[in-house]
């Protein structure tokens, strides 16, 4: 997920539908973990799970060079910036999650957790953060594994040899998402980075790579192909038959076919709030928004005895405007201190 700023790996050019669609999808994505209730939540919680598609063809498109040593600088430096990002953030969670535990009387159940022998290899394998409630983030070590997939493939060039696969591996997808949301398995098994994150990225990449033989398309069939399927994702979310979830199949499709109509009209200039919210912002709501949601709206409204008709309505939209506001604000604050450091520090040079 390269949430933060897209460009276009081969034009070196900025997408503003891509920014439009992230900040669409990022805060979509708030409506996942804090739902309306009834069809009206199932609705924005299917946009913000085909969201997660999305922002993953995004980063495998990114990631795209020909040239292969290139692409491993870029990979390597793309790891190294997520790896810093996950860390600090999963230690923010780790530091006030405990706290928020203690304050709201759960300490003894936060402790049970260590009890279980595959707590870290699920932690590790899995992405399984549930321990600090950080669950959301099982998209950042996903996709971390899958830069480094990427970085050994083109290293060794074998990368033209992985687009065999791909057919294989989204199928493993498709199998894994309808067998854990038919028979309500451990969701945690479909979120490691063979299922979760490789077949979609390496997608991605695929389409990169062969941008000019998807470009042939008429964009009308584009365009027909998207919304069918996208037709079809909802009719097969509310609708099943014999029990069985296919919606996968179809979000993948309608995924594919929204990105490559991104991708053929880019947008000349930045026109929206949205967009600048895609653009800087959602990759501090993305990695946010559950920690606000459970410590600013979840535990307050548990504090203040709401009615359970408030956490169906009322919830969500507190979560979705905090959870949009706050990392806004942490985000700036960030970018503050960092420009008054690079000021400091151009000072410093100069007086010496």
């Amino acid at each position: 997920m390269e949430m933060s700023l897209l460009y276009n790996n081969i034009e070196s050019k900025r997408n503003h539908t891509i920014d439009l669609l992230k900040a669409i999808f990022c805060m979509c994505m708030i409506l996942v973990h804090f739902p309306f209730k009834g069809a009206l939540g199932t609705v924005f919680s299917t946009i913000g799970i085909c969201g997660v598609i999305f922002f993953f063809l995004v980063s495998g498109y990114s990631a795209y060079n020909q040239d292969d040593t290139i692409a491993c600088q870029n990979l390597m430096r793309r790891f190294k910036r997520n790896l810093k990002i996950t860390l600090i953030v999963l230690a923010i969670y780790a530091v006030l999650i405990p706290i928020e535990q203690l304050v709201t009387g759960q300490f003894d159940s936060f402790l049970s957790y260590f009890k279980n022998p595959w707590l870290f290899p699920r932690i590790i394998f899995l992405g399984d953060f549930s321990v600090i409630k950080a669950d959301p983030l099982w998209f950042m070590p996903a996709l971390l594994y899958a830069y480094l997939i990427f970085y050994l493939l083109h290293k060794y060039h074998k990368m033209k040899y992985a687009y065999y696969f791909l057919p294989a591996l989204l199928l493993l997808r498709i199998g894994v998402e309808i067998y854990v949301n038919t028979t309500n398995a451990d969701w945690h098994i479909s979120t490691n980075v063979l299922v979760g994150a490789l077949p979609i990225m390496l997608l991605g990449h695929y389409i990169a790579c062969k941008k000019d033989a998807f470009f042939k398309t008429p964009i009308y069939i584009t365009i027909s192909l998207f919304i069918i399927t996208t037709a079809l994702t909802f009719v097969t979310v509310f609708v099943r038959v014999s029990n069985i979830d296919i919606a996968q199949i179809f979000k993948i499709w309608s995924m594919t076919e929204l990105f490559l109509i991104s991708l053929r009209f880019p947008g000349k200039e930045e026109r929206t709030i949205f967009e600048i919210i895609g653009r800087k912002y959602s990759l501090y709501i993305y990695l946010f928004h559950f920690l606000i949601g459970v410590i600013f709206v979840c535990d307050v409204l548990y504090a203040f005895k709401a009615p359970d008709w408030v956490y169906g309505y009322i919830l969500p939209i507190m979560a979705l405007i905090l959870g949009t506001l706050i990392p806004i604000g942490l985000y700036d604050l960030n970018h503050h201190i960092k420009n008054k450091r690079k000021i400091r520090s151009c000072k410093e040079i100069t007086v010496l």
